[in-house]
């Protein structure tokens, strides 16, 4: 990836609907900033005529009231709710060719499947999409209900138990950008954050090459016994890491788990040390995860096995 991208890996900038740099959240700044304006001199105005009133400059008419206390807010109201419905309904329109992204929320992290109906590349808790390329988001959950918000990129959308949402999106920049749960979704609910990096389209394009084929393999003895424990001590019924255990879907996919800038769905960096302590302990690190702990590990085969999971990039 560019040197630009490196640079922010682990860092979120600032969490801001103010400061777009996506088509859907530009729209959204518009509106917001035409609405504060709008009724900023609306607010004005029956200041004045309030005052003008208490004052005796003006006589307190029946035709005032109507026009000041009825007339003026329905048509005022009118033509903001006209300009949010043409701004929803841009923001929420469908480009047949967009990357589809399918993103299911969990207690508490993300699965995230790239062209589900092609690819069918699964990572979790970090979302990679292209500049200036059209991606729709297919949002569900499997539990409780969930909100996928990036507030920089676009609109917020609810991920609704036995209901697929989409959320379209256009990236204008490139960088990283933090996404939050919304929707208040158990225990962890505030340490369930996700990353969106943006990237060129050729960057892109390359990422996907690499990222759909194996995990890479273990170059080195410690690295070779902690895949060996990895697969000993049952994780793959939960996880899977292409090229070395199949199918565990329950968890997220760690075929590129140490190539992710942050563990634990945004919540610390990613490096041996917090792979340890999350495989020893998840609860101690986010209350109510679903992992067990795996504290009954020896301290040799639990360095092997974060080694060998920070090696998978």
């Amino acid at each position: 990836m560019s040197a630009e991208v490196q640079s922010t890996l682990g860092q979120y900038g600032a969490q801001s609907a103010l400061a777009p740099e996506g088509v859907g959240a530009t729209a959204i700044n518009g509106l917001t900033i035409g609405m504060t304006l709008a009724f900023g001199v609306i607010f004005v105005l029956l200041v004045l005529f309030v005052w003008a009133v208490l004052a005796g400059r003006l006589a307190a008419k029946t035709w005032w009231i109507w026009a000041g206390g009825i007339v003026l807010p329905l048509v005022s109201v009118g033509i903001l709710i006209g300009f949010s419905t043409v701004t929803l309904q841009q923001i929420t329109r469908e480009d047949p060719k967009a990357l589809v992204i399918e993103v299911t929320g969990k207690q508490f992290w993300w699965d995230v499947v790239y062209d589900p109906e092609g690819w069918a590349l699964r990572d979790a808790n970090e979302i990679i999409i292209p500049k200036d390329r059209p991606v729709t988001f297919r949002l569900n959950s499997d539990n409780v209900i969930h909100s996928f918000w990036v507030p920089k990129l676009t609109g917020k959308m609810d991920m609704i138990p036995g209901r697929v949402n989409t959320l379209p999106a256009m990236a204008t920049e490139t960088g990283r950008f933090r996404g939050q749960c919304a929707e208040f979704c158990g225990l962890s609910h505030p340490k369930m954050a996700f990353e969106v990096l943006v990237v060129e389209p050729e960057e892109f394009d390359a990422w996907m090459q690499r990222a759909s084929g194996e995990a890479r393999d273990a170059a080195r003895s410690e690295l070779t016994r902690g895949r060996d424990v990895f697969v000993e001590a049952g994780c793959p019924a939960c996880h899977e890491i292409r090229g070395v255990a199949k199918g565990g879907d329950l968890g997220p996919d760690l075929s590129r788990v140490g190539g992710r800038a942050s563990l634990g769905a945004g919540m610390w960096p990613m490096n041996q040390g917090t792979l340890a302590g999350w495989i020893a302990d998840p609860q101690a690190m986010k209350p109510g995860a679903k992992m067990p702990a795996y504290n009954h590990l020896p301290g040799p085969d639990l360095r092997a096995l974060s080694a060998y999971l920070a090696s998978l990039k």
